[in-house]
């Protein structure tokens, strides 16, 4: 009854409802699973991977790294573009830093976000993805092994990079509420708290020109390695603050 309910409004809208997975590629140009449950992403990028049509797949990309290697497997079958990415990613804050240069390379970073979770989705998987993408987007790959304690205001995991800088990720569950980050660079330290009324413009853009293109601003790999971070952070967590090594699915 619901899900009826559901199609009558938006049908109501004027979103055209069709039949069929297939029936949907063939009007649309790119494909955008938005489900709020990531346990679902991989289903229903099951449904589209062989279609044609970019893919995009809203944060987290699965709820495990085992699911999100299969997607990431699936898309490189059918040669299927795709990306997943937190609309944290690409703040005008957040590219004003990589844009500039100056201060030389980025040795450490220290970036946060509200910490939620779901059944589904537990630890840092659901909401804490947005501290840990912004992470990522400033060190880059090759974390190789992560420390997570936790505290009655929320979680704060430091990963260890493959060249030995530190990048840290905290989740707030009280107190301030808000998104940002510090960088510290060979010459300068820059701090920057997020305006969050732009941001989702922000992810759209990118949206917009990866349907345009099939070039992803956000590789699989990219997401692969973000839900391994956060595998490891919840497993550290619950192991009282021990180093867990990263584990990603290669084969």
């Amino acid at each position: 009854m619901e899900l009826a309910k559901n199609v009558e409004t938006v049908r109501n809208l004027g979103v055209k409802i069709t039949e069929s997975a297939g029936k949907l590629a063939e009007q649309v140009d790119g494909i955008l699973i938005l489900h709020d449950d990531g346990s679902k992403h991989l289903e229903l990028a099951e449904l589209f991977a062989d279609k044609g049509k970019p893919v995009f797949i809203d944060k987290p990309i699965e709820s495990s790294a085992v699911r999100a290697k299969k997607i990431m497997d699936i898309c490189a079958r059918n040669n299927c573009p795709a990306f997943s990415a937190s609309s944290l990613r690409f703040t005008k804050e957040l590219q004003s830093v990589q844009s500039n240069t100056s201060g030389g390379k980025i040795l450490s970073a220290m970036t946060y976000s509200p910490y939620m979770e779901r059944p589904s989705m537990s630890g840092w998987i659901y909401y804490g993805i947005h501290a840990v993408e912004q992470l990522f987007q400033l060190m880059g790959l090759g974390c190789r092994e992560v420390l997570c304690i936790n505290s009655n205001y929320g979680p704060v995991a430091s990963g260890i990079w493959s060249d030995g800088r530190v990048g840290i990720a905290r989740a707030g569950t009280g107190g301030y509420h808000g998104y940002g980050f510090t960088v510290w660079k060979e010459k300068e330290t820059i701090v920057k708290a997020v305006n969050i009324d732009l941001i989702y413009a922000e992810l759209l853009k990118k949206i917009r020109h990866f349907f345009k293109t099939g070039i992803s601003p956000v590789t699989l790999k990219d997401s692969l390695e973000v839900i391994a971070f956060m595998e490891a952070a919840n497993k550290s967590m619950a192991e009282g603050g021990s180093t867990v090594e990263m584990k990603i699915q290669s084969k």
